[in-house]
């Protein structure tokens, strides 16, 4: 059976009995019902209705080589029928994933030459603070546990991912986030820039933000600094050309990741 056998309105009820979307007002969802996207090509997708729409968002940011693409899709049915699954447990691989972490290592800087593969963002955080905590522990300072992170920074939506991140709201929906994580101002000069302060001047003040948090925990107790290049779910906020290499600096003077 297809979603052809149903009308618009009979999907946009199952959807709301039956399927909890993220970020979304159920009692509106109910209200006005979903919009059913249908098929998609290129950077386009459609909708129930026939409408074409620009997707300017990319699925989830995510669909960086458009849709519709045969050779994806060839790729993927001849994987599926040849091994779609297997694990990578105890001591176990595949020649895929092995392959492909040769290939990234190839392209990315020579100091990045482990890959750990994930399904999604949230799931990648989550398994970057496990590790980042796992490795102070082996580095015999379990007590180097905190982590700094930025006011309206998005890392995810499950428990550490939310916790990480800087959205009030979403640590509100949790109950509070989770212990030892903190907070410090974000790299944003339009809105954040004293009077009179240059871009180069603000950036290194937002820096000293993320110094500042250090010292204040005390640098044997603080695992690492995380932060996104470009703040995209909080804004699209650009910090200054001065910001990234003074928190380089600042992480490595004290020893965090």
């Amino acid at each position: 059976m297809t979603y052809q056998n149903y009308s618009l309105k009979q999907l946009q009820q199952i959807d709301a009995a039956h399927h909890l979307h993220p970020f979304t007002d159920h009692k509106e969802l109910r209200e006005a019902g979903s919009r059913i996207i249908t098929h998609a090509n290129g950077p386009f997708i459609y909708d129930s209705e026939g409408a074409e729409i620009l997707d300017g968002m990319a699925g989830l940011w995510c669909v960086n080589i458009g849709y519709g693409r045969d050779e994806l899709a060839e790729a993927a049915y001849a994987q599926m029928k040849e091994l779609p699954y297997y694990n990578s447990f105890f001591k176990c691989s595949t020649p895929t994933p092995v392959l492909l972490s040769k290939k990234l290592a190839e392209i990315a800087p020579k100091h990045v030459n482990q890959v750990f593969y994930g399904s999604s963002g949230s799931e990648a955080n989550d398994t970057a603070l496990r590790l980042v905590r796992h490795y102070w522990v082996l580095e015999g300072k379990p007590e180097k546990n905190r982590i700094i992170s930025r006011k309206m920074a998005y890392h995810g939506s499950t428990v550490a991912g939310t916790s990480l991140g800087g959205m009030d709201g979403m640590h509100k929906q949790l109950g509070g986030a989770v212990p030892n994580i903190v907070h410090v101002m974000m790299p944003y000069a339009y809105e954040l820039a004293l009077p009179g302060e240059s871009d180069h001047d603000f950036g290194l003040r937002a820096a000293k933000a993320v110094e500042d948090a250090i010292l204040e925990a005390g640098a044997d107790k603080v695992a690492a600094f995380i932060g996104e290049p470009v703040m995209g779910a909080g804004g699209v906020k650009i910090p200054p050309v001065s910001y990234w290499p003074e928190v380089q600096r600042i992480c490595r003077k004290y020893d965090v990741l």
